[in-house]
């Protein structure tokens, strides 16, 4: 998928990956634990490495993966293909923002440089998505969506029939996202 794993090169010494939240605040993080909208969690990496998952609450199925590479000043992101449309805009919201905070930080898609991510770039990317998860289930086998808080592993054969192929696909992902923030 076009965009799903993009680099940012050249990030100052002093990014610190656990304020990354705060790229997506410009006004600075709210005081009241109710108007918070993102967060993030850690992961362990290896060596000389940082990685978190950003993400929105009760809205982000996958969240964003983020890697920071202190050895090069270098930030990984990497967007899943279950991810759902207020992933894409996070994704994007987030690299966008990084980029305008260090004017001097250049966004790779692999080997080519992108100056920053717009609304075609974002159309594509939830087509991308949609369109995966349409030759998915167009199939008659089974297959796991990995999320954000939990997995979800899917017979094909046992969802019911929608109207469209569109339907379903909408239907799932809607699904998908609820089953990140229900409660255990």
């Amino acid at each position: 998928m076009k965009y799903d794993e993009l680099a940012i090169v050249g990030l100052p010494k002093s990014f610190k990956i656990y304020k990354a939240v705060d790229y997506l605040y410009p006004n600075g993080e709210p005081d009241n634990p109710e108007e918070v909208l993102y967060d993030e969690y850690f992961e362990e990496c290896d060596e000389g490495e940082e990685a978190s998952i950003v993400f929105k609450y009760n809205e982000s199925a996958t969240g964003v993966s983020v890697v920071y590479n202190s050895t090069v000043n270098a930030l990984n992101l990497w967007l899943s293909p279950w991810a759902v449309e207020a992933d894409v805009l996070l994704y994007v919201a987030f690299i966008n923002e990084i980029l305008k905070k260090h004017p001097r930080a250049k966004l790779y898609d692999k080997y080519d440089i992108i100056k920053n991510l717009t609304d075609v770039e974002l159309n594509r990317m939830l087509a991308d998505r949609r369109n995966y998860l349409k030759r998915l289930l167009q199939t008659k086998d089974g297959f796991t969506m990995e999320g954000v808080n939990n997995d979800f592993t899917l017979q094909v054969a046992h969802l019911r029939k929608a109207a469209s192929i569109d339907m379903q696909v909408t239907e799932l992902q809607q699904v998908f996202t609820k089953m990140q923030w229900e409660e255990e």
